[in-house]
């Protein structure tokens, strides 16, 4: 895959001793154009900047030395892989202590006429978006989030969540 663009990695520190290495790091999509980034482990997705969908496998990925976005996807990743943390910003992600153990649990929840969507289910560390089912953008802590009783959805999201 050829990688054109000019590059939008920034560090950020706001989250750092996150358990995670350095802090997210922002790669973007400009002009829908394809970019890589440096990251230096397995890429998350911990927070979606741009209004047009990021969903692993199409609009962003793996790559051998980080992650790549493309279609106008703008995002925040982080490397996991850390000892484990906690990040409480806008409704946040946890990871309670050691690795990925565990497949987890997969949950769809849809936010349907833009209307805000409960689904109970029991959160016992953490639900990640895996997959936006979408056109409007699923940002944790503005149009998705969790606690322990389930994962809630608004403004049109509409996503897949694995729940650990």
């Amino acid at each position: 895959m050829a990688l054109v663009g000019a590059a939008q990695a920034q560090n950020y520190d706001r989250y750092y001793d996150d358990g995670y290495s350095g802090g997210p790091v922002r790669c973007e999509s400009i002009k829908n154009r394809t970019q890589q980034c440096a990251l230096p482990g397995r890429a998350r997705l911990v927070r979606q900047i741009s209004g047009s969908p990021c969903v692993e496998g199409q609009t962003w990925g793996q790559a051998r030395n980080g992650v790549w976005v493309t279609q106008g996807c703008r995002a925040e990743f982080i490397a996991e892989g850390g000892r484990g943390g906690r990040w409480n910003g806008g409704g946040g992600w946890g990871h309670n202590g050691g690795g990925n153990s565990g497949r987890g649990q997969i949950l769809t929840c849809d936010s349907n006429d833009h209307r805000r969507q409960r689904c109970v289910a029991n959160v016992r560390r953490e639900a990640r978006l895996i997959r936006q089912t979408s056109r409007n953008a699923c940002i944790e802590g503005r149009t998705w989030g969790w606690d322990r009783t389930g994962v809630w959805v608004d403004g049109g999201c509409r996503a897949q969540f694995q729940i650990y």
